[in-house]
C-alpha cells in the first residue's frame, strides 16, 4: 500500500449536532428501561404486602428472584450478539422493548413465584439486549472527540432508571394491598412502550449500513448526524470513505468464532473487554444495589425510612455520573478507572468498619456514617466504572467483531452478577460485615490491572483505535490543509507510543504493505 509518504490530516471534530444528541438521548431511553427493570426489584421485595402474598419468602428464594433476572440477561446478551449484526442495532433495541413490555405484564399479574420468575427472566432478557446494543449504537453515531460523553449516556440513563424505580417503590410503600407491589412491576411497561414505538424514527447505525453495503442510506445518515442536510461537503464524504474503506479492510479477513481468538490483536481486545466487565461486577456495586434494603435493616432502620433511603441512594449515582460525562473525554478512560477502583476499595473498608462497629450498637451517628459511606460507594462507582465500561468495550472492538466481542464480555459480566446475586443474601446472613472484605481486595486488584495493562482510547475514531492494537488502518482520503499534515507512518508510531506505556511493536509489513 505504501503509506510511508502519505500525509494524514489531524482533526478534532468536537461539535455534536442537535440531531446526534436527539438520536443518542432517545436511544438512551432503552437504557432507562434497563435501569427500571433491574432496579424495581430492590424495593419491591421489601414491601410488606409482597412478603405476605408470597410467604414464605426465605433468603434462598429472594436470591433466586434477583439472580434469575441475570440469567435472562445472559440469554439476552447472546441473542443481541447475533441480532445486532443481522437485524441492526435499531431493530434489536425495538425487539428488546417488546420483550420488556411482556415482562412487565407477566410480573405485575403474577399469582405465584414461578410466574414471577418467568417475568423476571424475560425482563432480564430485555436488559441484556439493551445493555449490549445501546452502547454500540451510541459509539457508532458519536464523533470521536465527544464519544465518551455520548456513549456514557447509557450508564447515565441506567442510573436514572434505577432512581426512578426506587422512588416509585417508595411512593407505593404508602399504598395498601397488592397495588403496593403490582404497580411498580407494571411501571416497567411505560418506557417499554415509548421505545417500542418511538425507535421507528431512529436512524440505523451508518457503520452497520455500510457493512450491509447500503451506502446511500449511510451517507444520508452521516449528513444528518453532522447537521448537513444539503449536498455532502468534503468532510462528510471523507468520513464516509474512511469508514467504508476500514470496514472493507476488516471484512476482507475471514473471521469465524475460532479466528476471533486466534488473531493476537483481537484476542487482546477480548481479554481487556472481559476484564473491565468482570471488574465492574467485582466492585460490589450490584450487591449494594440489590440488597441495600437488607443492609439498612441490618443497621436497625425500619419502616418507610428503608425505601426512602433507597430512593435517595438511587439519585446519588446519576448525579455523580453527570460529572463523569462532562470530563471523561478530558480525563480519559484508563486513569479514571484505576483511580475509581482504589477509591472504591477505601470506601468499602470504611463501610465494613462502620457496619462492624455499629450493627449491634444503637449509636445513630455511627449508623449515619455507615449509610453515608454506602452512598459514597455508588457515587465513586458512577464517577468511573458506571459509564466507562459501557464506553470502552465498543470502542476497542473493530466492527467485524464489535457485536460478538461485546456479547462475550457482557456474558462474563452477567455470569459474575448471577453468582453474587445468588450468594449475597446468604453471605450477609452468614458472615455479615466481613463480606465487604472481598470487595476491598477485588477493587485493589482491578485498579492495578487497569493501571498496568489497559491502553487509553480517548479522542480516537473507532477506526483509528486499531492502531493501538497494531492493526492495519486505512489512511484518510483527502488532505485539505498540507500545513497540518504529517506522514502516515510517523503518526502510526506516535500513536502507538502515546497510548501504550510499554510501547507497541509495529511490524514493517503493517506499515508498508
Amino acid at each position: 500500500m505504501g503509506h510511508s509518504s502519505t500525509p494524514i490530516t489531524i482533526t478534532d471534530p468536537a461539535r455534536v449536532s442537535v440531531y446526534t444528541w436527539t438520536c443518542s438521548t432517545f436511544a438512551a431511553v432503552g437504557s432507562l428501561l434497563y435501569g427500571v427493570d433491574s432496579g424495581i426489584v430492590s424495593t419491591t421485595i421489601s414491601q410488606p404486602s409482597f412478603l405476605e402474598y408470597f410467604a414464605p419468602f426465605p433468603a434462598s428464594i429472594k436470591g433466586t428472584v434477583v439472580s434469575i433476572f441475570n440469567v435472562g440477561a445472559l440469554l439476552g446478551v447472546l441473542f443481541a450478539g447475533w441480532s445486532a449484526d443481522y437485524f441492526g442495532r435499531k431493530r434489536t433495541i425495538q425487539y428488546a422493548s417488546l420483550f420488556a413490555l411482556l415482562a412487565g405484564i407477566i410480573q405485575a399479574s403474577a399469582i405465584n413465584i414461578p410466574m414471577l420468575l418467568v417475568g423476571r427472566i424475560l425482563g432480564g432478557f430485555c436488559a441484556g439486549i439493551m445493555n449490549m446494543t445501546v452502547p454500540i449504537y451510541h459509539c457508532e453515531v458519536a464523533p470521536p472527540a465527544k464519544r465518551g460523553m455520548i456513549a456514557g449516556l447509557h450508564g447515565q440513563f441506567v442510573g436514572v432508571g434505577f432512581a426512578i424505580a426506587n422512588w416509585v417503590g417508595f411512593g407505593c410503600s404508602y399504598a395498601s394491598g397488592a397495588f403496593q407491589w403490582r404497580f411498580p412491576l407494571a411501571f416497567q411497561c411505560l418506557p417499554a412502550l415509548i421505545v417500542l414505538f418511538g425507535a421507528s424514527w431512529l436512524p440505523f447505525s451508518p457503520r452497520w449500513l455500510i457493512e450491509r453495503r447500503r451506502d446511500d442510506e449511510a451517507m444520508a445518515v452521516l449528513k444528518r448526524l453532522h447537521g448537513k442536510a444539503g449536498d455532502a461537503d468534503s468532510s462528510v464524504q471523507d468520513e464516509f470513505k474512511n469508514i467504508r474503506d476500514q470496514i472493507h479492510l476488516e471484512n476482507s479477513i475471514k473471521l469465524g468464532f475460532k479466528e476471533m481468538f486466534m488473531k493476537p490483536s483481537y484476542r487482546k481486545r477480548l481479554l481487556l473487554a472481559v476484564l473491565i466487565q468482570v471488574f465492574t461486577q467485582l466492585s460490589g456495586i450490584n450487591v449494594i444495589n440489590y440488597y441495600q434494603t437488607d443492609i439498612y435493616k441490618g443497621l436497625g432502620i425500619t419502616g418507610h425510612t428503608i425505601t426512602l433511603l433507597a430512593s435517595f441512594y438511587g439519585m446519588a449515582g446519576p448525579l455523580a455520573n453527570i460529572i463523569c460525562l462532562m470530563f471523561v473525554d478530558r480525563w480519559g478512560r484508563k486513569r479514571t478507572l484505576w483511580i475509581t477502583g482504589l477509591l472504591m476499595a477505601i470506601d468499602a473498608s470504611l463501610v465494613m468498619a462502620m457496619t462492624a462497629s455499629f450493627v449491634h450498637n444503637g449509636s445513630p451517628v455511627g449508623k449515619g456514617f455507615a449509610i453515608a459511606f454506602i452512598f459514597c460507594f455508588t457515587m465513586i462507582y458512577s464517577l468511573g466504572y458506571n459509564s466507562i465500561h459501557f464506553i470502552y468495550v465498543p470502542e476497542i472492538m473493530p466492527l467485524n467483531i464489535r457485536a460478538s466481542g461485546s456479547s462475550i464480555s457482557l456474558c462474563c459480566n452477567v455470569l459474575v452478577n448471577i453468582l453474587f446475586s445468588q450468594v449475597s443474601p446468604i453471605a450477609f446472613a452468614s458472615v455479615g460485615w466481613k463480606y465487604y472484605a472481598l470487595f476491598i481486595g477485588t477493587n485493589i486488584v482491578g485498579a492495578l490491572v487497569v493501571f498496568l495493562v489497559f491502553p487509553e482510547t480517548k479522542g480516537k475514531s473507532l477506526e483509528e483505535i486499531g492502531v493501538i492494537f497494531g492493526d492495519d488502518i486505512t489512511p484518510p482520503t483527502s488532505y485539505p490543509d498540507e500545513s497540518k499534515t504529517r506522514s502516515y507512518e510517523d503518526q502510526i508510531r506516535e500513536k502507538a507510543q502515546r497510548y501504550h506505556s510499554d510501547g507497541v511493536q509495529i511490524r514493517n509489513e503493517e506499515l508498508h504493505n
